[in-house]
């Protein structure tokens, strides 16, 4: 189960056609793009628009992700891969948010998110 709760929002013009449903609640940047790593992320797409129409999504706050891996341990670290797609964090990388349920590859998942200040995930 997904749930959205208060989350902080913005909008940005797309840079790209982002009509297609697979776009939303991936990883987006200041551009309007769909990212594929976090150093140009600035949060997760919740609505859809065409090039150069506004777009909006969350910076801040519990939101749905989709994931492009398997999260098993709720609390988990969460980072940006291919194509925007949320997965684990590994040791020492950097994080956005943290998965606040189970989930499967391409599953929609509850995260707590934060591209404010992003940050390493420190080894232990």
């Amino acid at each position: 189960m997904t749930t959205t709760q208060k989350y902080e929002t913005y909008t940005v013009a797309a840079g790209q056609d982002l009509t297609p449903e697979s776009c939303l609640f991936h990883a987006i940047s200041l551009a309007g793009l769909i990212v594929a790593s976090t150093s140009r992320a600035a949060g997760v797409l919740i609505s859809k628009g065409a090039s150069g129409e506004q777009v909006t999504y969350v910076r801040e706050g519990v939101a749905k992700v989709m994931a492009g891996g398997t999260v098993t341990t709720l609390g988990y670290p969460l980072t940006i891969t291919t194509s925007g797609w949320f997965i684990a964090a590994s040791s020492g990388g950097a994080q956005v948010g943290r998965a606040l349920v189970a989930a499967a590859s391409g599953d929609l998942l509850s995260a707590a998110v934060d591209f404010n200040h992003i940050s390493a995930w420190p080894g232990v």
